[in-house]
């Protein structure tokens, strides 16, 4: 004749046998319940550093195609090839070898993380607006807290410049048929300066212009 007799401890359930022919008094037989092994720590700190050294890796060639395309989103810039120069790829400048497999990795993450959009070329790739904005931020460029603008500085100065000159065409119509109907041709200094000072505030009328809607489009996201 024997008893059995149990306990709960943390990692299952305690048997305290009695007497038995198989199991002799204070015997103590423990069980742990199935499915709860441990993860592997082990497993996990080598997948966390994999994955950091994938995004430093990507973080430099992001700066390298930051530098080679002057901050210009829409000027495609080569990855490069095998005995590329540095001036000619993106991958070199980073010191990463071109066409390797961590030069891959690194195009591939940045792609997801949308900081380089692909182009026409294979080996081509523009920076994004959003990757702009990551290199000026790990540069201290940008304040964080405050967000970046959308354009670049280089980019917003041309769009400018294109903006205000198309403005410009459309309100001289109207004031080249003003100056027409009411200056005649035989005119004096007067007449002169009345024309000059009308091209003038055009001309200044458009820059305004094209200077809100600038800043309109690259404000802060």
């Amino acid at each position: 004749m024997f008893f059995t007799t149990t306990s709960p401890t943390a990692d299952g359930v305690i048997l305290h046998e009695g007497s038995s022919p198989y199991h002799p008094p204070g015997k103590v037989t423990s069980r742990r319940p199935q499915g709860t092994s441990k993860p592997d720590a082990a497993a996990e700190e080598g997948t966390v550093m994999a994955t950091s050294g994938v995004e430093e890796v990507a973080m430099r060639l992001l700066e390298a195609f930051y530098d080679l395309s002057g901050q210009d989103p829409t000027r495609p810039v080569p990855v490069g090839a095998p005995g590329s120069s540095p001036r000619e790829s993106a991958a070199a400048t980073a010191g990463i070898e071109p066409g390797s497999t961590e030069c891959a990795i690194a195009v591939r993450y940045l792609l997801n993380q949308g900081y380089l959009e692909k182009t026409d070329a294979p080996s081509n790739y523009t920076i994004t607006v959003p990757g702009i904005d990551r290199v000026r931020e790990m540069r201290g460029l940008a304040d964080p807290a405050k967000g970046g603008n959308r354009m670049s500085e280089k980019t917003q100065r041309r769009l400018l410049t294109l903006l205000a000159i198309a403005i410009a065409m459309v309100l001289t119509r109207p004031v080249n048929r003003f100056i027409e109907e009411e200056i005649p041709e035989r005119r004096g200094i007067g007449d002169d300066l009345t024309e000059a000072a009308l091209q003038g505030l055009v001309r200044a009328a458009a820059f305004f212009a094209a200077s809100l809607l600038v800043r309109r489009l690259a404000g802060p996201r």
